[in-house]
């Protein structure tokens, strides 16, 4: 295990990062924290459909 936290950053299907934002990996909308955008996601997942 390494002491840098750099080498175990975990890879996520949910969304990305725009500067201090994260982005929505399903409809790109941008968020100000991990809760909102793994919310918007797992809405895609439920009912198929893209938020605008």
């Amino acid at each position: 295990m390494s002491m840098n936290p750099k080498d175990e950053k975990e890879k996520n299907i949910k969304f990305s990062r725009d500067g201090a934002k994260y982005v929505c990996k399903k409809c790109k909308a941008k968020y100000f924290t991990k809760e909102e955008v793994e919310k918007c996601f797992d809405l895609h997942i439920d009912d198929g459909t893209k938020k605008k």
